[in-house]
């Protein structure tokens, strides 16, 4: 099974489909997208209904969440007045995004948002954060976003060590998944990186080989910026898609 994997689309359409022209030429059998398909961009409605055709699994972010609950008050201004936009343009399209769940599980994976121990709004980036998740985790991988950085951390399930895993110098991560250990992968971002590259984050799992591959793809993200700026979205949110 090849699973195409991402998180954090954050309603950025250009990107999106940049992402699943690359799941298309490498073949994927079920896309799995892990929650905030909305939030800051400018085309929410084009997204969600992308996300609904081509999504094998969907879960809800932490975005949908503050939507579904009309609850804004855990975000910083400038999200805060994206979702408050956002929620207007998509009228009762808020209704597909109940169906959308809250974690997946698939053989020895599964799937998040943001952590195990809270799986909306938890940021796992040091490696205490990941220590105190995998006393939780019973799968072999936990697959998450959120942060917009790639990465994650791998533990030795005999010595108990846990170490760090990075990208390489152009922001990609190409690992063997390796018996006696267990992962928590961060898929970084389609929509929003924020490790200094503008370049969307797309995954590939292929669960026979055990082998994962995060790329990092061009687009047009200065469509993108000029949707944005046409409807008055904040302007801190075109510094994210230029990689700062």
């Amino acid at each position: 099974m090849k699973f195409g994997i991402i998180s954090d689309i954050h309603s950025n359409l250009e990107s999106f489909e940049a992402v699943l022209e690359y799941f298309e030429k490498n073949s994927v059998d079920k896309i799995v997208i892990t929650g905030d398909i909305i939030g800051y961009g400018p085309d929410p409605v084009e997204c969600i209904n992308l996300a609904n055709k081509n999504g094998e699994i969907i879960l809800r972010g932490n975005h949908e969440e503050g939507i579904l609950k009309n609850d804004f008050s855990r975000f910083k201004k400038y999200a805060r007045i994206s979702l408050e936009w956002t929620i207007k343009e998509i009228g009762e399209k808020i209704e597909e995004i109940r169906n959308w769940k809250e974690k997946e599980e698939y053989m020895d994976i599964v799937f998040f948002h943001a952590s195990c121990s809270d799986i909306f709004y938890k940021y796992i980036l040091k490696l205490s954060d990941a220590e105190e998740e995998f006393k939780l985790l019973e799968k072999k991988i936990c697959f998450i976003g959120h942060t917009h950085i790639p990465g994650g951390f791998k533990k030795d399930i005999k010595t108990g060590k846990i170490e760090k895993i990075l990208t390489d110098f152009s922001g990609k991560i190409n690992i063997k998944i390796e018996e006696g250990f267990k992962y928590i992968i961060n898929l970084g971002s389609v929509g929003f990186p924020r490790d200094g590259f503008p370049f969307p984050c797309v995954s590939i799992y292929d669960t026979e080989k055990k082998e994962f591959k995060l790329d990092r793809i061009e687009y047009n993200y200065e469509l993108t910026i000029k949707k944005i700026i046409e409807k008055n979205l904040p302007s801190k949110i075109c510094s994210f898609l230029k990689g700062f």
